[in-house]
């Protein structure tokens, strides 16, 4: 499916309706190769297209979708999405009555840039080329290590077109792969954590290997865990486990959370600081280490951003119809799912200056006690206005002391107010890791004071 195809498509649909119509295209093909016990167990490809209509009528409006491409189906989406917006009551967003000054600089379309594709990573990627990268790492590990995980090459097809689009399509046509790997020791029976993913095949394969030894590295330093009854510790995080609390900020910085009253920041963008100093988080679309994605869902330029300055919230990530209800510009951060919100798909949280420790094995040295924390899961809000969240610890949580890694520490839950927690960062890493914890997203190491285990 190229450009041209996804142009002839859009214009078939739009030509079967006299109401103003926009078109969504969204596919994506996945080749996902699984292993256990050090084993490739299963090789699955599975491919789904969807093709969005949404059609306007003043300030009504109805969304149709289907799977099916040929032109009776084509028509009957078309038919069944009018019959839908007849009846459908009129609500607060009409297509043509909102009119912000310089609006075009954010609607622009022709300055969404088309991305760029590493093309060969389809081809090194292939379920030959994903057992090979498998067979290496577990080879790596030896026999008294079992390693399980996945290797996913994922193809992604998003396109946008309305009434008014003609030869003026958005189209995106872009391959990632992610990693995960969970390597167990087999006489202790504990286990290590790794992950990789990259949108380019420079350095992946590395990237891969250096997973499968943080894994079997953890696994080891895991055996013969102690249970801890303290209630609070300093605590050093991963940036995975870092990027977990992140999301929990990006998605409260979503408009129609804010319009609900379910953020932190009530019902407008709030001016005081909120955060620690060091605390800075941006959505950076033109970052190459990261997803290159340049138009959103309703064909909105992607906007690079900054979400928080020095613990100050700087901007909200806006689609069309809760920019228009905030009397904000939208962000070019739509969701495909409509009445969605925004949302943060580049996500960067900016390291420690130079009088902090570089690397997270730096920031370990300098705890007399604390914890270190690989990964957190089944994180969820308790209360999303507070920011309390709770979650578990998972493949990976050692005691510190005296700046070094003494003991495996058993799984522990947390509750943990996230504002608090990002007022108490007390260190944070220069360098920055690529993460797959909120989708691909560049993250520091962290030293948390205080943080909850009650």
């Amino acid at each position: 499916m190229d450009k041209n195809y996804v142009s002839t498509l859009i214009n078939k649909i739009t030509s079967y309706t006299k109401h103003y119509a926009v078109v969504n295209i969204e596919g994506q093909t996945e080749g996902v190769t699984r292993f256990a016990n050090s084993e490739i167990s299963q090789n699955i490809n599975k491919q789904d297209l969807n093709v969005y209509l949404t059609l306007h009528d003043g300030k009504k409006e109805a969304t149709g979708v289907t799977n099916v491409l040929d032109d009776d189906a084509l028509k009957k989406l078309v038919h069944n999405t009018e019959s839908l917006l007849q009846v459908t009551p009129a609500g607060d967003f009409a297509k043509f009555d909102w009119e912000i000054p310089d609006l075009a600089d954010f609607a622009d379309k022709k300055s969404a840039k088309s991305a760029k594709n590493s093309e060969n990573l389809a081809e090194i990627y292939d379920v030959k080329g994903r057992a090979e990268v498998i067979k290496e790492g577990v080879s790596s590990l030896g026999s008294d290590f079992s390693a399980a995980g996945a290797i996913t090459l994922t193809n992604t097809i998003v396109a946008y077109g309305n009434s008014d689009s003609k030869t003026d399509i958005l189209f995106a046509n872009l391959d990632n792969v992610t990693f995960n790997t969970v390597v167990t020791n087999i006489a202790a029976n504990s286990d290590g954590g790794g992950e990789a993913v990259s949108h380019k095949a420079n350095g992946l394969d590395k990237a891969i290997q250096a997973a499968f030894k943080q894994a079997k590295d953890r696994s080891v330093l895991a055996a013969n865990p102690i249970t801890l009854t303290d209630k609070r510790f300093a605590v050093v995080l991963s940036p995975a486990a870092l990027g977990d609390l992140v999301f929990y900020i990006t998605w409260s910085l979503n408009g129609k959370r804010v319009i609900d009253g379910l953020s932190f920041c009530g019902t407008k963008l709030p001016k005081e600081q909120i955060f620690g100093k060091n605390v800075s988080i941006y959505d950076d679309v033109s970052n190459p280490k990261l997803f290159p994605l340049y138009f959103d869902y309703e064909g909105n330029k992607r906007q690079s951003l900054p979400l928080i300055e020095k613990g100050v919230v700087k901007n909200l990530l806006l689609d069309n119809k809760t920019a228009q209800k905030l009397n904000m510009h939208p962000t070019g951060h739509a969701h495909s799912n409509q009445g969605y919100g925004g949302y943060s798909s580049n996500t960067v949280m900016q390291g420690g200056d130079n009088l902090q420790p570089p690397t997270q094995a730096d920031i370990i040295k300098g705890v007399t006690k604390g914890l270190f924390i690989s990964e957190f899961h089944y994180s969820n809000f308790v209360n999303p206005a507070t920011m309390l969240v709770t979650g578990l610890t998972r493949n990976g949580t050692f005691l510190i002391e005296d700046g070094e890694i003494t003991k495996s520490v058993a799984n522990m839950r947390f509750t943990q107010n996230i504002i608090d927690a990002f007022n108490n960062i007390s260190a944070l890493s220069k360098d920055l890791q690529l993460t797959n914890s909120i989708g691909a997203a560049l993250m520091p190491s962290a030293k948390i004071e205080g943080f909850c285990f009650p």
